[in-house]
């Protein structure tokens, strides 16, 4: 009797559990996968939301969405933290002004790229106009603008041009950069139009900033390469003081036979090279690349022209090749 008992009295206690966890006791069989009860489709979200009975909000009670809750305060914090530490490392490697890879350690490179303008992003490297209609010279007159604009407005410049100074020879001490005087542009000025209207157009060179590089120039006339054009070189062998002599020079040309026919004579302002006062970059704030303006004195009209400008230094590698342009910059230009 005693052993019944305690059976008995076991089976009640599961019984009433069953009771209590709500479990449907048909013909005095207990089961266990009851289904829920049948309720409108209004009632249904309201319960899936907030179900007064089992006292649950979409679908955890209080007590798990307390205990999810503070695992996942404490995932992100350790994260946060994690992340935190990783950042400070990183910084602490890195400067503002000197890059951690430089030259050829970066991805950039050693050998400084060139660009010009006027580049318009629509059309790519064309420049083609009507110079009697001012109104598709003018898109190009605006672009050049808005690139010398800094040159011309210091106020645009981070330091508002209070560390410029005009260098001459001589480079400026740390934490000074020369200025640049576009006034030495000469025709190739705003107020000429940079030469679109007169069909003797202008086209801004200028080497690209690249961190730490030092040119080393073509400063003998002795020992001028010799496919250096014979323009250039006579500009060289007229210099009378051995500073005049390095700079990075600068030439175009016509990229194939009919394009050097029809490109006629070049004038180079204020002179056909990159002063030596202007190198090495080296992040100063306030600096802007000197500049060659190209004119084109007498071009072939109604014809595209395909020009290649390159730079001359003995630490710049050039190819022929379109699609690499190392030490150079391509355009086309057509006039009618």
């Amino acid at each position: 009797m005693y052993v019944v008992g305690r059976v008995g009295g076991s089976v009640s206690v599961h019984r009433e559990a069953a009771r209590r966890m709500g479990a449907d006791k048909a013909n005095g069989v207990v089961n266990y996968c009851r289904r829920p009860p049948q309720r409108p489709l209004l009632q249904k979200i309201r319960y899936a939301i907030w179900n007064p009975e089992e006292r649950t909000f979409l679908g955890r009670t209080a007590h798990r969405w307390g205990v999810i809750g503070l695992i996942y305060l404490v995932m992100y914090i350790c994260i946060i933290i994690f992340f935190s530490i990783c950042m400070c490392g990183l910084l602490a490697t890195m400067d503002d002004k000197i890059p951690y890879f430089t030259l050829a350690d970066s991805i950039i490179g050693d050998n400084p790229g060139m660009g010009h303008r006027p580049l318009v992003f629509e059309e790519g490297a064309l420049i083609w106009y009507d110079a009697d209609n001012a109104s598709q010279y003018d898109k190009y007159v605006r672009n050049i603008d808005q690139f010398l604009a800094p040159y011309e407005n210091k106020s645009l410049l981070v330091t508002r041009g209070e560390n410029q100074r005009e260098c001459g020879e001589v480079k400026p001490p740390r934490a000074e950069v020369c200025a640049f005087n576009t006034s030495l542009l000469g025709p190739c000025a705003h107020k000429h139009a940079y030469g679109y209207p007169t069909r003797t157009p202008c086209i801004i060179i200028k080497l690209n900033k690249l961190y730490d590089w030092n040119p080393i120039f073509y400063d003998d006339p002795a020992t001028l390469p010799p496919g250096m054009p014979p323009d250039i070189k006579e500009y060289i062998n007229k210099t009378t003081t051995p500073q005049e002599r390095r700079k990075v020079w600068v030439s175009c040309a016509g990229e194939r036979p009919a394009d050097v026919e029809a490109l006629g004579p070049l004038r180079y302002w204020p002179y056909p090279g990159l002063p030596e006062t202007y190198f090495p970059y080296d992040n100063t704030p306030g600096y802007l690349s000197p500049l060659v303006a190209v004119q084109l004195l007498n071009p072939t009209l109604h014809q595209i022209i395909n020009i290649r400008c390159r730079a001359w230094a003995r630490n710049i590698r050039y190819t022929e090749s379109l699609k690499e342009r190392l030490g150079s910059t391509h355009l086309e230009i057509m006039i009618d």
